[in-house]
């Protein structure tokens, strides 16, 4: 939404500049072609950040969602990290789409997240299929486990053990 909003501002900038040129060819030329540039300028930079917001995904983290869909920040293998709109479907079941084939993540409930702009998350990565709690995970470097769900299974047993060990 304030992508177009911004684009709209522009956009009346350009017309009103055009205007001023007008009137300026009549008097220098230099001065014309100067303010041409300008446009040039100003259209360019907004196309320039509305491609790299698109591109991005950044517009999640500035419109609002509609009520029937939430954020994902979703961890993928190599350690980056997405932003992606899900659907909210039935018993927590979130829908979307990655690398253009259908995906599914359950969220659970705990550990929710909410945006500056007011949108509803979660923490979900690649290759769990419940979101992750991030209060549970602190000490994820000193579980065992070689991917998440193993360090999932392996959590109570080290959480136990680390109490024990302050008894």
């Amino acid at each position: 939404m304030w992508t177009e909003v911004n684009s709209m501002f522009g956009a009346i900038a350009v017309i009103c500049m055009g205007i001023c040129i007008t009137f300026t060819l009549f008097l220098d030329v230099m001065i014309a072609f100067l303010c041409v540039i300008c446009m040039g300028m100003v259209i360019m930079s907004n196309m320039l950040i509305g491609y790299q917001i698109k591109h991005n995904h950044l517009d999640i983290l500035m419109d609002p969602c509609p009520a029937s869909q939430e954020v994902c920040i979703l961890f993928d293998f190599g350690g980056n990290v997405d932003f992606i709109k899900v659907k909210k479907g039935p018993l927590g079941k979130r829908e979307f789409m990655k690398y253009h084939k259908e995906a599914s993540i359950i969220n659970t409930g705990d550990y929710q997240l909410r945006f500056i702009n007011g949108n509803r998350g979660f923490v979900g990565h690649e290759s769990y299929d419940k979101n992750v709690n991030l209060y549970k995970t602190e000490a994820l470097d000193k579980l065992p486990g070689e991917d998440v769900k193993e360090i999932f299974v392996n959590m109570p047993k080290v959480v136990r053990d680390m109490q024990d060990d302050r008894v």
